[in-house]
């Protein structure tokens, strides 16, 4: 497989706390049999107008055309084969961050099934449906855009959400989805990062996931590696992050009072550990991001 290339038409550069809703039309030609990679915490659903799209998403080529949505979790790998003429569509990139900082105790992006590597990555909609959550995604679009104080980017998020539900209704209603099928190495790193989300609070070591899918801790984080660009330790920690700093910005409790709860005895090391993952320490992050929620 070529070497993932990042393309602006496709994905932004990794910010922090970020959404963004962007044209997508056939001018966009130029990355055209380009392979892209979507980074370690950025999500991305294309809607596409007008027009038809062959794309290669992980192994398997797709075809979409009007009133169709697809879907990029982290990790994903994707390549346009063709544009047709007059294509249109409206893109819509966030990442963990901007997610986070809305309600507590939602949904966390992982647990959304078209989120998931092993599922569908599109969804053909009817007209009534693809009017529904356009009317969403334009919303969220006026907002993006007319933003000018912290309760009008509070509506973003709030929208982000309804959009979010509104697809996992129209996901669940879908009589006969079809799995696309894995390879034997994205398979198990499917697997590996579900058991990560179900056990990184106790369990932090490769060998120990390795162990629960019986593969060797090398061939793990080779696969892994191979699949999502990052190792299986970089995954493990990446999950531990993402639980720290919705506990920093969710919750009222202390730095320390957060440490012991991710099962760190000493605070100093735990702090350390946090800034060496996201150039800040927790405290800083939490003065920058602890907006109120509802």
């Amino acid at each position: 497989m070529p070497k993932p290339k990042v393309d602006n038409n496709l994905k932004m550069e990794k910010t922090t706390n970020y959404i963004e809703v962007k044209k997508f039309s056939e001018k966009a030609k130029d990355i055209i049999g380009k392979t892209f990679i979507h980074v370690s915490d950025e999500y991305q659903i294309l809607f596409i107008k007008s027009g038809i799209l062959s794309i290669r998403i992980g192994e398997k080529l797709y075809e979409a055309s009007n009133k169709t949505i697809l879907f990029f979790p982290p990790g994903q790998t994707s390549k346009i084969e063709y544009i047709s003429k007059y294509f249109e569509g409206l893109s819509l990139v966030f990442d963990t961050d901007y997610f986070l900082l809305c309600l507590k105790n939602q949904v966390k992006l992982c647990f959304y099934p078209f989120f998931q590597l092993n599922s569908l990555p599109l969804l053909k909609l009817s007209s009534s449906q693809w009017m529904k959550l356009l009317g969403i995604v334009e919303k969220i679009s006026f907002e993006v855009n007319n933003r000018e104080s912290w309760n009008d980017d509070l509506l973003c998020r709030l929208y982000l959400n309804v959009l979010l539900i509104e697809i996992e209704r129209l996901t669940k209603l879908r009589k006969d989805e079809q799995h696309s099928s894995l390879s034997r190495k994205r398979l198990i790193t499917s697997r590996f990062k579900k058991l990560v989300e179900k056990n990184f609070m106790q369990v932090r070591k490769v060998a120990d996931y390795a162990d629960k899918l019986f593969i060797s801790p090398t061939y793990l984080n080779d696969t892994v590696k191979g699949v999502t660009g990052q190792s299986a330790s970089e995954i493990i920690q990446d999950r531990i992050i993402l639980e720290i700093k919705a506990k920093l910005i969710q919750t009222e409790d202390t730095v320390s009072q957060i440490a012991l709860k991710m099962e760190y005895q000493d605070t100093s090391y735990f702090c350390r550990f946090f800034k060496k993952n996201t150039g800040v320490s927790p405290q800083i992050y939490r003065e920058t991001n602890h907006l109120q929620t509802i």
